[in-house]
């Protein structure tokens, strides 16, 4: 909660161009995962109150929904990210083939455990067996193992107190095994991972904050625009590889963003003014889900089939 509020005020205070008004609405959403389960669209996401206040929503064809109902209607093997837990945690939920539920949760660079790398399975700490400092802040499973994406770091002085500072990405199969990733060149500010998509062991996708769109493919990162950008989620459907994010046309970091996603490197626009999380290809059709809105105060959750809106209820 710690990092996500203050992520958000950051937010809103570089989203205020000089002489904009902005109108902070009761609540703010958005969509984080949507997939298709026997015709059924349910979207995973977020729901901020102007107190600070964070719980995820669920969404079933459009309509708000429970967790339970939401929960029954997600296929085997299927995985969904949640918003935070009652502990602030990023929470990662995944339906094994034998319908049972594991969570995987991450600490959100609190320096909890001396900045060492940890995470929760089932709300139990598992640590990572070596001195690393870090965090994780993704998981993915192949053949029911989890690989995590994270950043080495190094704790240092802000003026809001002592914080880890990105400076590695890395992949870990949980075990002994743990592989760096090496930025690109133009890199100037490497923010952390947003992603990690688990094909195999030799075959990899993990999405990076580095200040434009852009993953690795394996050890290789792709870069697909030089402006402003995000991805955050990698996906393959056949033969074809679509990133999802966003990239700004007048390459800011901080308003009027254009929800896209890339397909095979290609740009599909989706909507200024919006920003995109989550993708799913269902035969010939493409779901993306994300928000609307210029600042964070006033995202408001939608997602987009074939590129045409609908919006979510709050």
């Amino acid at each position: 909660m710690r990092v996500f509020i203050l992520l958000m005020i950051v937010g809103l205070l570089t989203g205020c161009e000089k002489g904009e008004s902005i109108k902070i609405n009761d609540a703010s959403a958005g969509g984080y995962t949507v997939m298709v389960s026997n015709g059924n669209v349910l979207i995973s996401g977020n729901k901020s109150d102007n107190k600070g206040n964070v719980t995820t929503k669920f969404w079933i064809n459009g309509e708000s929904a429970d967790q339970l109902k939401f929960a029954e209607l997600v296929e085997n093997g299927a995985f969904y990210r949640q918003s935070v837990d009652e502990n602030y945690r990023i929470v990662y939920t995944f339906k094994g083939q034998d319908g049972v539920f594991q969570n995987y949760q991450f600490d959100q660079g609190s320096l909890s455990n001396d900045g060492k790398i940890f995470y929760y399975k089932n709300n139990s700490i598992v640590n990572m067996a070596s001195d690393s400092i870090g965090t994780i802040s993704s998981v993915a499973l192949h053949d029911g193992h989890p690989f995590f994406a994270g950043y080495l770091g190094k704790i240092t002085q802000s003026e809001t107190g002592l914080v880890l500072r990105p400076i590695t990405p890395f992949i870990w199969d949980g075990g002994s095994s743990m592989v760096l990733l090496s930025l690109p060149e133009q890199v100037s500010h490497f923010a952390g991972i947003s992603t990690i998509s688990m094909l195999g062991t030799n075959e990899f996708y993990v999405g990076g904050l580095c200040g434009f769109p852009m993953y690795w493919h394996n050890y290789d990162p792709i870069i697909l625009d030089n402006r402003y950008g995000e991805v955050w989620q990698v996906i393959k459907s056949g033969a074809d590889i679509y990133a999802v994010g966003l990239m700004n046309k007048y390459n800011s970091n901080s308003t009027g963003h254009t929800a896209c996603y890339w397909k095979n490197g290609d740009l599909y626009e989706l909507e200024d003014n919006a920003q995109a999380y989550g993708i799913f290809v269902d035969g010939a059709n493409i779901y993306v889900t994300g928000s609307v809105g210029r600042v964070p105060a006033n995202y408001r959750p939608c997602y987009w089939k074939n590129g045409i809106r609908t919006d979510l209820p709050i």
